[in-house]
């Protein structure tokens, strides 16, 4: 049966696109529908009982971001760590990242993806049955661009400029079509530079507090990445509303990388090898093609598919020198590595109106995905003749089916209800030529019941309550037990790392609870609160193997994690006149967490974010003009992930700030600052067993600067 299943999943998908180019082909008789539109909330917070905050193009591109992720940090809720995007607070595969509805591929980066290509960004704070169930924090939901409001090109162009570098960028949107049909294209060519300048500090000392050694690490590492990307589309649409939609993205970028750093030793031994180089280059290849079909088979049901083709593919090359005093000996590494993600995916759903105020949706979501990697690894040690060969590869083949109902009941004027239950059954076969074989299966059950009360009868406060169940599914890299080593001073605060195939998922049931008040037509204030149980939570294991240290993942008890939030917005025009189009907006986000496997304080769930806040305001100048600020606030702290380990995170705060200047209907000018207070960025590692162990870094952030000119035609 499992031999088959590709097949009709494939075959059902398909089934749906014949439909509908089959009744593209008829002559049927108009006939009369009402389209139904839930109201919306200031900032696009849908009101139906399937609570999503839906975010839209004009506030992701508002202050010019070049990457998604900082484009992503200020919307309410969202943190971002180095490049990783939380919800909750919480990374490392409990925020679950969407690309139209699907999850992003294991090796897809998100800020591989050009802001602009992007409609809308949905988060979904609690489970859904529609959508994959792991995302344990919540959802977010990254949907490209589809329909333009308005035809006709529209041209930009960029010039970011930073203390050392300056990075263009262009970009352009057509859209063309008459009738039935419709068609566009964006494309982007983007540079993007960076420099990183760190001071990495290492201390050792007995139980006592008696110093043993102290060494300095001075690093500097500079990175370029050049870009394109070209997203098509062609979108039909017939007669009862059916319709075809086609959409492509192709992406192309090439990295270079360089840097080194130098030791300085204080006090002990040094390092084995206290002058480093490294000089690296890659390319990424990604594409992705999906159609959706939609077809009306009756005035009350609706049937509608979609199939879903994608390719991410990186090449790379790396070199390590490491220099050590003579008569120890150097070490020259070169590695060759690629790594190749291909996906298929079909899913659908059956939607059956059943009354005035009741729907059902029945529906399938299935994947195959195929992932190889192969790393060739040539070590020399000067001035000892030789050379040492490590060749490994591995196959990885992920099978994903789901199968979900939901129910969606508006039982009066003010109380609705969102039920629905989905199963997906998950299984991960390994296999290369340096590890046995591992072949990971599991499967969950998904409940979801989501209530909305419309409290007042103005219907301007409402309460909301949800209950789900979620997982979170160990990723391919933590299943396979292969090594990956660091190339330098291995220690307990940087240790090696080694894959566990005995990992099982991380099951949790969630609460949500929220009050939302409707204030004006542009302001509200929205308070809510969660509570999450988290079963087989995943902790890292440090252990010795030979001379090197190793962390491991493994499933070790449960998790308990709980958070507010308050989120608001507030037109200051009712205060005064002078203030027209002046809004306040104020996001602020505390969580907690207990691993119960882990000896307190600090026994957070994977360096979780305990504090973040988003403040900022937009102004109107002038009809022409528009200027707004932003202020975020991570305070992070001691993080404790074992017993014997300890984490440090330092205070970030981000200022950022733009200007708009719209010169005629067709002409815009803007002038984006980011991080404008440039504070310095530090993370520590802290060990304590039978000596004590301490590692710091400190880096060095810059501000910049962007100009960019768009023009429509």
């Amino acid at each position: 049966m499992q031999r088959h299943l590709p097949h009709l999943l494939l075959t059902s998908a398909l089934s749906v696109l014949i439909n509908s180019a089959a009744q593209a082909q008829q002559t049927t008789p108009p006939v009369q529908q009402v389209e139904v539109q839930a109201k919306t909330q200031p900032a696009d917070h849908k009101t139906d009982s399937a609570g999503k905050a839906v975010f839209t193009r004009q506030e992701l591109l508002q202050f010019g971001d070049m990457n998604v992720s900082e484009a992503l940090r200020r919307l309410p809720g969202i943190t971002v760590s180095g490049t990783e995007i939380r919800l909750r607070g919480l990374g490392s595969g409990y925020t679950q990242i969407l690309l139209n509805g699907e999850p992003v591929a294991p090796g897809f980066s998100i800020d591989s993806l050009s802001p602009e290509l992007i409609e809308r960004v949905e988060i979904l704070r609690s489970g859904s049955a529609e959508y994959s169930a792991q995302g344990i924090a919540g959802t977010i939901n990254i949907v490209l661009r589809k329909q333009p409001a308005q035809k006709g090109l529209s041209l930009r162009a960029s010039l970011q400029s930073a203390p050392q570098w300056h990075l263009p960028q262009a970009g352009l949107e057509w859209t063309t079509g008459s009738g039935a049909w419709q068609g566009g294209l964006n494309a982007v060519v983007k540079q993007t530079r960076n420099e990183i300048q760190l001071r990495i500090t290492e201390q050792q000392a007995t139980l006592q507090g008696k110093p043993l050694a102290e060494r300095w690490f001075d690093e500097q590492d500079f990175f370029r990445t050049n870009t394109i990307s070209l997203a098509p589309r062609l979108n039909w649409k017939g007669d009862n509303g059916n319709q075809v939609q086609t959409q492509h993205l192709m992406e192309y970028s090439e990295s270079h990388m360089h840097g080194g750093n130098h030791e300085t030793t204080l006090l002990g031994d040094h390092s084995s090898y206290p002058d480093t180089a490294f000089r690296s280059q890659a390319s990424i290849r990604n594409w992705q093609s999906d159609i959706q079909a939609s077809q009306r088979l009756d005035e009350n049901t609706r049937l509608e598919g979609k199939l879903l083709l994608r390719y991410n593919r990186r090449d790379s090359d790396y070199f390590f020198d490491g220099d050590a005093p003579a008569p120890q000996t150097s070490l020259r590494r070169e590695v060759l590595s690629y790594a190749l993600d291909k996906t298929l995916s079909t899913s659908g759903k059956y939607k059956r109106k059943a009354g005035e105020a009741h729907s059902l949706v029945f529906g399938w979501d299935g994947a195959m995905i195929q992932r190889a990697e192969q790393r060739l690894q040539l070590d020399q040690t000067p001035p000892v003749a030789g050379q040492s060969t490590l060749d490994e590869n591995y196959h990885a083949d992920v099978r994903r089916l789901a199968l979900f109902a939901q129910d969606e009941w508006d039982i009066s004027d003010r109380l609705q209800t969102y039920l629905g239950l989905r199963w997906e059954g998950l299984q991960t076969d390994v296999s290369g030529n340096a590890l046995p074989a591992v072949r990971n299966r599991s499967s969950v059950f998904s409940p979801v019941s989501q209530w909305l009360w419309k409290v007042s009868e103005d219907k301007q406060d409402q309460l909301r309550l949800a209950i789900s169940r979620t997982y979170k599914a160990p990723t391919t890299r933590d299943l396979v037990p292969r090594r990956y080593t660091v190339n330098n001073a291995n220690s307990p605060a940087n240790a090696d790392f080694q894959g566990n195939p005995a990992l099982l998922p991380e099951l949790a049931w969630g609460l949500d609870l929220g009050w939302e008040k409707t204030l004006t037509k542009d302001s509200y204030l929205n308070l809510s609160g969660y509570l999450r149980r988290i079963d087989n939570v995943t902790t890292f294991q440090l252990f010795r193997f030979g001379d090197e240290w190793v962390s491991m993942p493994a499933n070790q008890g449960k998790a308990h994690v709980r958070g507010i939030e308050i989120d608001t917005r507030l037109s200051l025009e009712r205060w005064s006149p002078a203030l027209r189009g002046t809004q306040l907006k104020f996001n602020l986000n505390r969580n907690w967490s207990e691993v119960d496997s882990v000896p307190g304080p600090n026994n957070r769930l994977v360096r979780q974010t305990p504090l973040s806040l988003n403040v900022g305001m937009d102004f109107t100048l002038s009809d022409a003009m528009r200027a707004g600020w932003n202020l975020q606030f991570q305070r992070n702290g001691k993080v404790r992930p074992s017993e014997k380990l300890d984490t440090y995170i330092g205070t970030t705060r981000t200022l950022d700030a733009y200007w708009n200047w719209k010169l005629d209907k067709q002409t815009q000018l803007k002038l984006f600052a980011g991080n404008l207070l440039h504070p310095r960025g530090i993370t520590g590692e802290g060990y304590h067993d039978a000596y004590l162990l301490y590692r710091q870094a400190e880096e060095r952030t810059y501000r910049t600067f962007r100009l960019q000119w768009e023009q429509q035609f």
